[in-house]
């Protein structure tokens, strides 16, 4: 080999140690960067996604809405009621009697030879009904005790003027007609005595004061009282249909809505019955909810408001912290301009590219997808600019780009940087979100998610 060569050769050597050093220096220079963006962005810490459910608040009080009909008397004097509270009367039925002397209990009183207010078989109906309560009791439905308590009174109420009325036809007809004055009902329904002044009230007339159970008043129409001709004497509750109006938020009526029924627990009995839901919008901050029922109207029907416990289906999903959620903007751009779709979410766009001797050329461009609806992409936005101009395919039609659509979502860091995914709200409470899990540009089940999202930006790197 001749001189001339190996020097050659050296300095060719020198030249690839050069460039060598050169990009090795680069690689440096790279390594040093991540290192000092690892250091200012410090430990991010973060959350494993998990299925979960939340708890959330579904126990409301609410203004029961009926068909109710009140009834004045025609007589002045002492009245003693035939029917038990709560029972469904037919039309023609007596309802009560009014004694215009008060000395009807005078009467009956005088008549009494001694012997037991009762026969045989009213204490049979009567000793039946302890019975079958006695069996039925436990504990857990203690709850019961006063429903039962109610309906002995009333069939004693019932049995003690029926008793009564038989006194005084054994002391004559006529002298009965011109002491005691028999009402008799003009229309079906259950009886009711007491009234409160909301016998009229419809969704409309909801307000924010109705629910103040301090403020509420209701007048009891006593049995044997001294009552005024035109003065109530009792109610009826001349339907099945009913309603309870309980304030939600707006967010919250909208899902009820959404829904269209719903399992109502009454906590004053634990029965549940499934509700129709309409909404009443009352201002920003409250819409009231109608839950419409039709039946069971008579387990109710002394009750102005009621304490209920909405039992929603119990869907589960992912649950993150509220910290977690971020909102972003994302391109919208028009799915019929996607040349090419990629796995991973990415698909291939044609974006107009003027070169320096002023021709137009149409060059490929992969893109980020991060979320759809039924015509848009919401792309990523770092290597697009508003103003830029994308081509269609076939035609050459152009799309000026502009529009801009929000995702709500959260980091997703298991790859070591922030990586932005969209989720969908199912729940939330104070703390938490319940979302749906395994959505096409969403979530799943044991990835890591940033836990503060305020703390970082796209593509921010993050360690622990």
């Amino acid at each position: 080999m001749s001189k001339g060569s190996k020097q050659s050769g050296i300095v060719v050597s020198a030249k690839w140690g050069r460039w060598f050093f050169f990009l090795l220096l680069l690689f440096l220079a790279y390594i040093i960067f991540l290192f000092s963006q690892l250091l200012a962005k410090g430990d991010v810490p973060s959350y494993q996604v998990r299925s979960g459910s939340l708890a959330l608040s579904n126990k409301f009080r609410g203004v029961v809405l009926r068909d109710e009909e009140v009834v004045n008397g025609s007589d002045t004097g002492y009245i003693a009621y035939f029917a038990r509270e709560g029972e469904h009367l037919s039309v023609g039925d007596m309802v009560y009697a009014i004694d215009e002397t008060g000395s009807l209990s005078e009467l009956t009183a005088g008549n009494d030879s001694g012997e037991s207010a009762l026969s045989d078989s009213e204490l049979t109906e009567l000793r039946g009904q302890i019975m079958d309560f006695s069996a039925d009791f436990t504990p857990e439905s203690f709850y019961k005790s006063y429903d039962f308590l109610y309906s002995l009174n009333g069939s004693l109420l019932r049995l003690a003027n029926a008793s009564m009325m038989n006194s005084l036809n054994e002391i004559g007809g006529n002298y009965t007609a011109e002491l005691v004055k028999l009402s008799y009902t003009q229309r079906s329904g259950y009886v009711i005595y007491h009234i409160d002044g909301m016998e009229s009230l419809s969704v409309n007339g909801i307000t924010p004061e109705l629910f103040d159970e301090a403020a509420y008043e209701k007048t009891q129409l006593g049995n044997h009282a001294l009552v005024d001709a035109g003065a109530p004497v009792y109610k009826l509750l001349t339907g099945e249909d009913w309603s309870v109006v309980i304030p939600v938020e707006p967010e919250r009526a909208m899902k009820l809505k959404e829904e269209g029924y719903v399992r109502v627990r009454f906590l004053k009995n634990r029965q549940e019955l499934w509700a129709a839901v309409s909404l009443f919008p009352y201002s920003d901050e409250i819409t009231y909810c109608v839950l419409d029922f039709n039946t069971s109207v008579v387990n109710f029907c002394t009750d102005r408001f009621l304490e209920i416990e909405l039992v929603e289906s119990n869907e589960s999903g992912l649950k993150i912290p509220l910290s977690s959620i971020v909102h972003k903007e994302f391109f919208l751009v028009p799915k019929t301009y996607v040349v090419e779709e990629l796995e991973d979410h990415h698909c291939i766009f044609l974006r107009k590219t003027f070169l320096e001797d002023g021709s137009v050329e149409a060059r490929r461009l992969e893109i980020e997808v991060y979320a759809a609806d039924d015509e848009n992409y919401y792309v990523d936005d770092s290597q697009l600019r508003i103003g830029d101009y994308l081509l269609r395919q076939g035609d050459q039609a152009e799309f000026p780009v502009s529009q801009k659509g929000e995702l709500v979502g959260v980091y997703n860091i298991n790859k070591g940087y922030a990586d932005f995914r969209q989720i969908n709200i199912l729940y939330q409470n104070d703390e938490y979100a319940i979302v749906k899990s395994n959505t096409v540009y969403g979530l799943s089940e044991y990835d890591y998610i940033a836990l503060d999202a305020s703390a970082l930006t796209d593509d921010s790197f993050v360690f622990e």
